[in-house]
């Protein structure tokens, strides 16, 4: 596995000429949900309480599509293949069920690791990190599956992931006075990072299994 340094140099590899697509589908994410977030704060009151569990539930139904849409994009940018909006959208819209199946049993999982004490759930939500992007590579497999795949990948590269995470701290704190429009080019460079990410560690799996 690459330092966390070597896998942003290749996130950056795989942006060059890119950076306007990759920044523009996830502006249209941001858009698509802020309303949903937006409508749920606007309704907390007891007088709309109905419409706040809408805006909510619509909210979480909606994160699965744009947590799969975001991660199939980037997941096909890290590898340097064209893959349109449209391409995403309809992948995330026709495979909506398995992925919110997958995304249903990871959250039930981790919060079952953070009920006992909040860092056996951070340690989950690693060991469950990759597993969107093995169901993306692999449809066919059950969302058990994609999650016992990604817990069995993630030995010994937890700490690596973590440190991915954390190495992007400096342009996180930079972001604010950017009147936060660095955040768009913050999150298309960390979902590129993330990928690559997948891609170098499936690449050790794979190593391992045929040597």
């Amino acid at each position: 596995m690459k330092k966390s340094r070597e896998i942003r140099e290749e996130a950056r590899q795989a942006l060059q000429g890119n950076w306007f697509a990759a920044v523009g589908l996830y502006l249209i994410t941001l858009l698509i949900t802020i309303p949903f977030g937006i409508g749920s704060s606007l309704t907390e009151d007891g007088e709309h309480y109905v419409l706040s569990i809408l805006f909510s539930l619509g909210s979480i139904l909606l994160s699965v599509v744009i947590s799969t849409i975001v991660s199939t994009y980037f997941l096909h940018l890290a590898r340097q293949q064209k893959l349109g909006y449209a391409d995403s959208f309809s992948f995330a819209i026709r495979n909506y069920w398995p992925f919110f199946k997958l995304t249903l049993l990871m959250g039930l999982k981790i919060l079952a690791w953070t009920l006992l004490f909040i860092i056996p759930g951070i340690i989950a939500s690693l060991r469950y990190s990759q597993a969107i992007y093995v169901k993306i590579d692999n449809p066919e497999l059950s969302s058990s599956k994609a999650i016992r795949v990604s817990a069995e990948m993630m030995k010994g590269y937890k700490w690596k992931y973590f440190c991915l995470a954390l190495s992007f701290i400096g342009w996180a704190l930079l972001v604010p006075f950017t009147l936060f429009i660095g955040a768009l080019w913050l999150g298309t460079y960390y979902n590129t990072a993330r990928s690559v990410f997948y891609d170098f560690l499936n690449a050790d799996r794979l190593t391992k299994i045929t040597s």
